[in-house]
């Protein structure tokens, strides 16, 4: 980063450079120019103000501060004017004028930090309000300004006589009051002894309107943007110190990363070498980060997902930025969801895949002037696919399906209440066929037998005593003739059935693709579940109340079945796409009063 004498001597050097050339200090094509800049625009008021926070870093600031202003307005409900402060190394005067034009930087082209173009501090502060002042001064000195003001330029008064717009000349100029006030009460001595202060007035542009809301915004949002360089910068808004927030979740002591009981889950981080394609050579190194979110990280209430009314604060981070996230040298500037290999899904915000490059690799990633967009090439796909980032989407979106899965079944088994198949069934109990005597002393037979070895099984499980798990068994057994339960058997039979005292116990097979894709799938409901809950107990019931032979036979058969039912799902899976699979539960229609 540059001290505050080399940057002098570079902006010097640069000026007079300029002034070589007999630069006019023009707006460059003048006020049509201007009119086209603004209506490019910004994604948002923080992308806008990024570029402000993007200089300031490389001018070496340790505080960036972004302050509302209320001068003219009846309350402090909408601000009317925005300033940004920073400590930077500041700018002679020549170079604020310099600094206000397009293209006017001593870092043009500069690959060793944010910025590059020089078209940051004009574009973000003509996208935000119609007038805009540069503030700026070094060692302790006099503050030095320009102005630029869209209404004045359409009224002519920055045009020479030759036709052209021309910047004003640096002056001696006096801060606003409420950047004054702050100054004080943040700085030691009312000021920072060198750095540049911007004030956007006449706001016509802010996404947010309200102080409040817009507050809220830029705190999360600078919180993503700049969660890297966080040990270098502090950033503020108002008197608000902005928390980073690592969009991957992956960093204790960031924002939200504790929120509650869920942990994202780290993957091994992925470092890939980029060569020259000609000569071989390495010329940048790409960082790859990836993590795992539980389905109930965005929830309040764990027993669902994040439906509406049951988001946490971590839902909008993981809902704007669900895709590939690139970062340019640790600074966060866009996300892609869509690429010929795949596309990003409302269920991917729980896969987060985080892409950083250095600047030296710009023109294979195609970024844009507004440091907004990014847009990789072919070979850069190529070298993720190869360096297998695909992979670990796809090995997380088949973990999250059978946690999803399991989300599903869990929220419905409450202890105190009977699943809707399980009071199905007991309600058409009386239609089977009435059992002989016979028949209903080997039944009791086989509950007792089947009980014991339940309790047994689970008190070698838990490590409690025998007798105390057949307590907690004959509890949760007390009153039910059926019951739905789960285990995870790789391997086994999709279901089984078993008899517990006088209770009949339908297990469903977590590890089993049936459970996985079908029972408790994606598209699966409340209804699906619990048709099919009916229908194998009601199998079930035929296997228990048969011989002992046909019993034996029919447990073959639903080996067998098992196996058939796990092929035949995965060759479905294979001709259905994700999108298709993944894409029919659409969580963001239900999630609108949550954002």
């Amino acid at each position: 980063m540059a001290t505050n004498k080399t940057s002098t001597t570079a902006q010097q050097t640069y000026v007079q450079a300029l002034k070589k050339k007999k630069f006019k200090f023009g707006l460059t094509v003048g006020e049509a120019f201007v009119r086209g800049i603004r209506d490019i625009g910004y994604k948002s008021t923080g992308t806008a103000i990024d570029e402000l926070v993007d200089n300031a870093y490389q001018a070496g600031a340790e505080n960036v501060h972004v302050v509302f202003g209320f001068e003219g307005t009846k309350s402090d409900k909408k601000p009317s004017e925005i300033a940004i402060i920073d400590d930077g190394h500041g700018m002679i005067p020549d170079m604020i004028r310099a600094a206000v034009t397009w293209g006017g930087t001593h870092r043009e082209n500069d690959r060793t930090g944010l910025g590059r173009y020089g078209y940051g501090l004009p574009s973000s502060c003509i996208s935000t309000g119609r007038r805009y002042t540069v503030y700026s001064h070094q060692d302790g000195g006099d503050y030095f300004a320009v102005t630029i003001d869209l209404d004045d330029i359409s009224d002519g008064k920055y045009t020479n006589e030759d036709g052209d717009v021309i910047v004003p000349e640096p002056a001696k100029a006096q801060l606003p009051r409420f950047v004054q006030d702050h100054l004080r009460k943040h700085f030691p001595g009312g000021q920072p002894k060198n750095g540049t202060i911007i004030v956007i007035e006449r706001l016509d542009k802010v996404t947010w309107k309200t102080a409040g809301s817009l507050q809220e915004h830029l705190l999360r949002h600078f919180g993503v943007v700049y969660h890297a360089l966080r040990s270098n910068l502090d950033i503020w808004v108002n008197d608000k110190r902005v928390e980073p927030i690592d969009p991957l979740f992956a960093t204790p002591g960031y924002r939200w990363y504790d929120l509650d009981e869920d942990r994202a889950a780290t993957l091994d981080p992925i470092p890939i070498d980029v060569r020259n394609p000609e000569t071989r050579e390495i010329v940048g190194r790409i960082m790859v980060r990836f993590s795992y979110l539980p389905p109930t990280f965005a929830s309040k209430d764990k027993t669902r997902g994040a439906d509406k009314g049951n988001a946490n604060e971590r839902f909008a981070v993981m809902k704007d930025y669900n895709g590939f996230i690139f970062a340019r040298m640790g600074r966060v500037i866009d996300v892609v969801a869509k690429n010929e290999e795949t596309t990003f899904v409302n269920y991917d915000r729980y896969h987060r895949i985080e892409v950083d490059f250095p600047a030296v690799l710009d023109e294979e990633f195609s970024v844009t002037t507004s440091k907004q967009q990014i847009s990789p090439s072919d070979r850069i796909w190529e070298i993720l696919k190869q360096a297998g980032v695909f992979k670990a989407l796809e090995q997380m979106r088949r973990k999250s399906k059978e946690d999803r899965a399991l989300l599903k079944d869990t929220a419905e088994q409450q202890p105190d209440r009977k699943r809707p198949s399980e009071e199905a069934m007991e309600r058409s109990s009386h239609v089977a066929t009435k059992p002989t005597a016979d028949q209903e002393a080997k039944r009791e037979q086989m509950g007792r037998k089947g009980f014991d070895q339940e309790a047994e099984r689970r008190a070698r499980a838990s490590g409690k005593p025998v007798h105390e798990v057949k307590k907690d068994l004959e509890l949760e057994l007390k009153g039910r003739l059926y019951k739905v339960a789960s285990e995870s058997m790789p391997g086994a039979p999709f279901f089984r059935v078993d008899i517990f005292g006088g209770t009949k116990m339908l297990f469903l097979n977590t590890a089993h693709r049936f459970y996985k894709e079908v029972h408790s799938g994606p598209n699966s409901s409340p209804e699906v579940r619990a048709a099919l809950e009916v229908l194998l107990f009601a199998i079930g019931d035929r296997m228990l109340e048969t011989s002992d032979h046909l019993r034996d036979i029919y447990a073959h058969e639903v080996l067998e079945w098992s196996k058939k039912l796990e092929f035949a799902l995965g060759q479905l899976a294979a001709s259905v796409s994700h999108v298709e699979d993944e894409g029919l539960e659409k969580p963001d229609s239900a999630l609108q009063a949550a954002e």
